[in-house]
C-alpha cells in the first residue's frame, strides 16, 4: 500500500488522495504503467474523469474503487492491511520542539546496549539502528512519514524481529494523523518552545498539538519533562492515583520545594538530575532514580557522559527515563546498573555537537552542523561552557557560509562568531556555483575588528592551522558542515569531512 505515486511498484495498492498541491489521480497514467499486467488495486476518494476512465479501460486487471471518507479511515485501513504491526512490536514515540533526534539516537544506543534489536524512524532516517552505521538508514523527506508508510515500516520491522522502534513524532504528524492507528508502548516529551507557526497558526495551537500525543493516543507509559511548561500542563491533566504507574516525570535541577506541600506523589518527578557539571570532555550528572519500588527507595548516582552541550543533559535524562519507565519496578535497579556501564561510551549524533576522540593533550574539538546565526550562537554558548574555569582556555570558531543561499546572514554569522568566541577562522563551506571570494568578503563586513580574524579559503588548511595554534585547554568548534561528507564546488561534490581532517592532522 502506498500514497506516493513515485514509489509505486507492481503489485502495490495505490491510495490516491488530495495532497498539498495535487490529487493522487493526477498521476494515474504513470501508476498504471508501473502496474503493467499484474493484478493491482487503486483506492481513491474521488470519481475518475472521462480521460481517466479511458486510461483505466486499458488496464482491466486493475481494480479501481472510490471509497467515501477514505482519508478519515486510512489510518485504520493501513493498520488492518499490515496486520496491526504496532501491537506486535514496542513503539516509542518522542515529540518536542528540540531534542527529538538526539533523544531518539541516545535511546536507540542504550537499548542496543541492553541487547535489544532497535529501529529508528525520524530525521536521521528509517531503518534498523546499528552503531556507527547511520548511513545504512533510508533517508526520509519528513521527520514522521505519512500514515501508510508508518504502518508499512512497522510491519517491515516486525518481520525482521526488531524489539523496539524509536520514532520521532512531529507536530505536523500529530495534526495530519500520520501516527493515527499506532499503539505506542512509550510516548515521551523533550521540551516545547516556539516553532512551525506558519502551519499551526498560533503558539497555543502548536503546544496543543504536542499534548495530543499524551491525551489522544494509546500508550502504556507516558514520559514527561516536568520542567517544561507544556509538560506541566500534561502532568496536571493526567496525574492521578490511577496513572501512578503509567505517568513518569523527569526534571533537570529539580527542587522538590517548588511543589506544594499538599501535592500528591503522582506529580513528583521519578528521575531527578540535581546538578550538571560540564568539563572539556563531557558532563557529569548527579541523578536520583526515585521509582524503584512502591513505598520509597531510590538510587543516587553520579555518572559521566561524553556529550557536549548542557542541553544534552535534558535529552539524556529523557532517554534514560524512557528505558527505566518501560521496565517493571522490580527490574529497574538492575536496568540502571547496566545503563551506567554504557553511559561513558555513549556517542553523540554525528555532526551535532560531536566531539572528536583525540589524545588527552589535544584541544577539545567539536563538529556541528550550525549554519545560521542563531544556531551558531547556540553552539558557541554551549561549547564555551565546557572550558575549564581556571585553565585560561580559549574558544575557537571555524566557519564559512554556503553559496547560492541567503547572503544576508553572512555578516550576521561574523558578528555572532566575533561576539561569542575568542578566536575566529573564516573559511569555505559549500561555495556551490558562487565565487568563494565574494562569499568571504560579505562575511568579513560583519566583523568589528577584521584585522584580528584569521582567513583561509581552503577548509582543510584552515582547520589544520587552527589545530596548530590551539592549546590543550582550548575548545575548537568547526561549524557549518557537521555530518556532511563532501564539499560542493561548481556543481561537483568533492569528498570532504571535517572529522577526517582533524583525525588525519592528529595522526
Amino acid at each position: 500500500m502506498n500514497i506516493d505515486s513515485r514509489q509505486i511498484q507492481a503489485g502495490h495498492c495505490f491510495v490516491a488522495l488530495q495532497g498539498e498541491r495535487s490529487h493522487g489521480l493526477d498521476f494515474l497514467e504513470s501508476v498504471l504503467v508501473k502496474f503493467a499486467e499484474q493484478p493491482a488495486l487503486i483506492l481513491t476518494d474521488q470519481a475518475p474523469s472521462v480521460a481517466q476512465k479511458a486510461q483505466l479501460a486499458q488496464y482491466p486487471h486493475v481494480v479501481f474503487r472510490v471509497v467515501e471518507g477514505l482519508k478519515e479511515c486510512l489510518a485504520e485501513l493501513a493498520s488492518w492491511f499490515y496486520d496491526q504491526p504496532s501491537r506486535r512490536i514496542k513503539v516509542i514515540g518522542i515529540t518536542g520542539t528540540n531534542g527529538k533526534t538526539s533523544t531518539a539516537f541516545y535511546t536507540a544506543q542504550l537499548l542496543n546496549g541492553l541487547g535489544f534489536s532497535t529501529a529508528l524512524m525520524g530525521t536521521l532516517g528509517n531503518g534498523i539502528f546499528k552503531q556507527g552505521q547511520l548511513d545504512a538508514l533510508a533517508s526520509t523527506l519528513n521527520t514522521t512519514p505519512d500514515v501508510v508508510t508508518v504502518q508499512r515500516l512497522l510491519a517491515t520491522f516486525v518481520a525482521k524481529e526488531v524489539d523496539y522502534v524509536v520514532m520521532e513524532v512531529s507536530s505536523h504528524a500529530l495534526v495530519l494523523g500520520r501516527v493515527a492507528g499506532v499503539a505506542f508502548d512509550v510516548v515521551a516529551l523533550t521540551q516545547v518552545t516556539r516553532d512551525h507557526l506558519d502551519f499551526h497558526g498560533s503558539i497555543e495551537s502548536y503546544h496543543q498539538a504536542k499534548q495530543t500525543l499524551f491525551t489522544d493516543y494509546p500508550a502504556r507509559i507516558k514520559v514527561v519533562n516536568a520542567g517544561d511548561t507544556v509538560g506541566q500542563k500534561i502532568v496536571k491533566r493526567l496525574a492521578s492515583k490511577e496513572n501512578e504507574d503509567s505517568l513518569w516525570r523527569y526534571e533537570i535541577q529539580a527542587n522538590r520545594t517548588q511543589y506544594n506541600m499538599g501535592a500528591t506523589p503522582e506529580i513528583l518527578p521519578k528521575l531527578l538530575c540535581d546538578s550538571v557539571q560540564l568539563t572539556p570532555k563531557g558532563m557529569s550528572l548527579s541523578l536520583r532514580v526515585c521509582a524503584l519500588r512502591r513505598g520509597g527507595g531510590e538510587i543516587q548516582d553520579t555518572v559521566f557522559i561524553p556529550l557536549l552541550g548542557a542541553f544534552n543533559a535534558e535529552n539524556m535524562v529523557c532517554a534514560l527515563s524512557i528505558i527505566l519507565a518501560s521496565y517493571p519496578e522490580s527490574e529497574r535497579a538492575e536496568c540502571w546498573r547496566k545503563l551506567t556501564l554504557q553511559l561513558p561510551q555513549l556517542q553523540a549524533v554525528k555532526g551535532r555537537m560531536q566531539p572528536i576522540a583525540l589524545p588527552s593533550n589535544s584541544p577539545t574539538v567539536i563538529v556541528d552542523f550550525a549554519h545560521s546565526p542563531d544556531a551558531l550562537q547556540q553552539v558557541l554558548l554551549a561549547a564555551k561552557q565546557h572550558l575549564a574555569p581556571s585553565s585560561g582556555g580559549k574558544l575557537w570558531a571555524v566557519f564559512g557560509c554556503g553559496g547560492d543561499r541567503d547572503q544576508g546572514k553572512r555578516p550576521l554569522m561574523a558578528e555572532v562568531a566575533e561576539s561569542f568566541s575568542d578566536h575566529v577562522m573564516v573559511t569555505s563551506d559549500n561555495p556551490r556555483f558562487e565565487a568563494l571570494e565574494q562569499i568571504m568578503a560579505q562575511i568579513m563586513t560583519g566583523f568589528k575588528a577584521p584585522n584580528d580574524i584569521l582567513v583561509e579559503p581552503n577548509r582543510t588548511k584552515a582547520i589544520q592551522q587552527v589545530l596548530a595554534l590551539s592549546g590543550a585547554e582550548d575548545v575548537v568548534l568547526i561549524a557549518g558542515k557537521g555530518h556532511e561528507n563532501y564539499q560542493e564546488i561548481n556543481g561537483i561534490k568533492i569528498p570532504f569531512q571535517d572529522e577526517k581532517v582533524v583525525l588525519n592532522w592528529m595522526q
